[in-house]
């Protein structure tokens, strides 16, 4: 289907970009002369306004429909991603970079809201795992191939080739959507006001919020400072490293999607399990690649932690699809997400503080994600649907 190769573009040119961002702060770190604390605010500062803006796409799509907010974003954050070669100085860096996450932030949600108007319920969980496993082709592509441009044209060409790409594939999905804007349009029309008032009852949504928040520090915490800690402590360089990041993300691109199949298969009935699972190996193998002395397991390691934190992202991300009325998929996508880019925005800050404050250490940072691994397990265990109060209907 051209939609949802469309939507699996925009989700690989996106993560792409993240991926870039962590792999060329070392080169820019040099270039603008920026110590730790300062590279873990540019890291950051995407995803704080990122945060906020998927209150107001989620919102917005439940309102009006997917198609316009899906690719008014790909514009969006298409412009930012171009104007970061331009960037002169660091401040200059951080505004743009806070705008980029503005221009992506609605995007995720409305994302969700086009698969519910696209694909029957059956078939939900495997269609938006198939997108969310862009994450990890994005961040191998990001790590391998983008890495190369960075070498040998520089962190700034790379940002160019994104940015082309972006606007190809937003002229991608306006013209496959068009088809379904009669559809859209019907069912917005019946959708009801109070969106927010009917979602902040539900328990369901606070607890994916929690479930989110805490495994998305964990994860990007990883991405973030994985390449640095890598330089540092094996004394690998870029390319080499940004190659090896590689393989773990292309198996983790493929373990997504054999967990959305499992999920619309077994997902009644295994949902909690794969949240709990997923979240305790995580933490299992984050301490076993920090204590381990050889790359080579590292690099096994880091492959099973992607794994295991397939079952919880693919599971939070299905979750909404599976269990919410039609007319609050996208904000109950909002809510979760603004919480897991909240801990997005934290983690690479607070990491590089942490990092700073040890004399370049990286034990205290570590120890803040592995806390936040745990906690996750905490409150996945409290997971249950078939315990909820019936949810709001359509006339609610």
């Amino acid at each position: 289907m051209v939609c949802l190769s469309g939507l699996f573009l925009a989700w690989a040119v996106g993560y792409a970009d993240r991926i870039l961002m962590s792999t060329a702060i070392i080169p820019i770190s040099h270039e603008f002369a920026l110590d730790t604390r300062q590279a873990g605010m540019l890291l950051s500062a995407f995803y704080v306004s990122y945060a906020f803006m998927q209150l107001a796409g989620g919102w917005l799509s439940d309102r009006f429909g997917s198609r316009i907010i899906v690719v008014l974003c790909i514009v969006m954050w298409s412009v930012f991603t171009g104007a970061t070669s331009l960037a002169w100085s660091f401040g200059s860096l951080l505004a743009i970079r806070f705008m980029f996450g503005m221009g992506e932030g609605s995007f995720s949600p409305a994302s969700s809201v086009t698969v519910a108007e696209v694909f029957p319920k059956p078939e939900r969980a495997r269609a938006k795992s198939f997108l969310i496993s862009t994450t990890f082709l994005g961040n191998a592509a990001g790590s391998g191939l983008i890495a190369l441009t960075v070498v040998h044209l520089g962190w700034r060409g790379a940002f160019h080739i994104l940015a082309g790409a972006g606007v190809f594939v937003a002229m991608i999905l306006w013209l496959s959507l068009r088809g379904g804007v009669a559809l859209q349009r019907a069912r917005v029309a019946n959708r009801p006001r109070h969106l927010w008032r009917s979602l902040l009852r539900i328990r369901m949504a606070w607890k994916l919020t929690a479930i989110w928040f805490f495994t998305s520090l964990l994860y990007v915490g990883v991405q973030s400072w994985m390449p640095s800690y890598l330089m540092k402590t094996y004394r690998i360089d870029l390319l080499h490293i940004s190659l090896a990041v590689t393989v773990p993300n292309l198996i983790a691109f493929a373990g997504t999607n054999v967990v959305g199949l499992l999920l619309d298969k077994y997902g009644k009935s295994k949902e909690r399990m794969f949240l709990m699972m997923g979240a305790l190996m995580s933490v299992v193998f984050l301490a076993l690649m920090i204590t381990t002395t050889t790359i080579f397991l590292l690099l096994i390691y880091w492959t099973l932690f992607s794994l295991s934190f397939n079952f919880v992202y693919a599971t939070v991300f299905s979750a909404p699809l599976r269990h919410f009325p039609e007319h609050l998929i996208g904000s109950a996508t909002g809510l979760m997400n603004f919480g897991g880019q909240i801990a997005g925005s934290i983690a690479p800050v607070a990491m590089g503080v942490l990092i700073a404050a040890f004399d370049g250490s990286f034990f205290a940072a570590f120890w803040l994600l592995l806390i936040s691994g745990i906690l996750a397990v905490l409150v996945a265990t409290t997971w249950s649907p078939a315990n909820e109060p019936p949810l709001p209907s359509l006339q609610t």
